[in-house]
């Protein structure tokens, strides 16, 4: 649903002996699809409102991603589904009978696997080994992965979207949920 290697989403690529720096958040696109029905239909949205902290330069996309903090806002003003009631039923009985933002840092980068690894704080829990792969594309980088919500202690919150929703989604919410990072580089100098 949300979580945090966005943050590696910021960066540039390098060049040899070249600086790389963050790019804003306005390049960052973090977003999510969750379940629903027995069926497992989809219904993907992304959350606007973050911050990123870390360096801003590096040698290397590398070395400026490692260690980026994303912290996610999880409320009305910042669900988008593309679609307003949706976007204030998933804030109201989803995100606000959780604790807290959403926090992502990146702990970990296998060029080899093509993987990332988050510490991701969602609900007042963390979990450490969040993974998700990644490619370049252009001048950008994309990540997937996914998350269970019981890991971060979220049942309540699941149970409550269900709830409020259980004649669209015919009494099953999915607590599996898959994650994506994208962002546009800024070009190293």
């Amino acid at each position: 649903m949300l979580l945090a290697a966005a943050a590696v989403l910021l960066v540039s690529p390098s060049i040899a002996g070249a600086q790389c720096v963050r790019g804003s958040e306005k390049g960052l696109r973090v977003g999510w699809t969750a379940f629903k029905t027995p069926a497992k239909i989809g219904v993907g949205g992304h959350l606007r409102g973050m911050k990123s902290q870390g360096p801003s330069e590096a040698q290397s996309w590398q070395r400026l991603v490692l260690g980026q903090t994303l912290t996610l806002d999880a409320d009305e003003k910042s669900v988008d589904t593309d679609d307003k009631a949706r976007d204030a039923k998933i804030a109201k009985f989803f995100f606000d009978n959780m604790k807290g933002k959403i926090v992502a840092r990146v702990v970990k980068i296998d060029e080899k696997e093509k993987t990332l690894t988050l510490s991701v704080t969602m609900n007042g829990r963390t979990v450490d080994n969040v993974a998700m792969e990644f490619k370049r594309e252009g001048d950008g980088l994309k990540a997937r992965g996914h998350i269970d919500v019981l890991d971060f202690g979220a049942s309540k919150a699941l149970k409550a979207i269900n709830e409020a929703c259980f004649e669209k989604h015919q009494g099953k919410t999915w607590s599996h949920v898959e994650i994506r990072f994208d962002a546009d580089f800024k070009p190293c100098l």
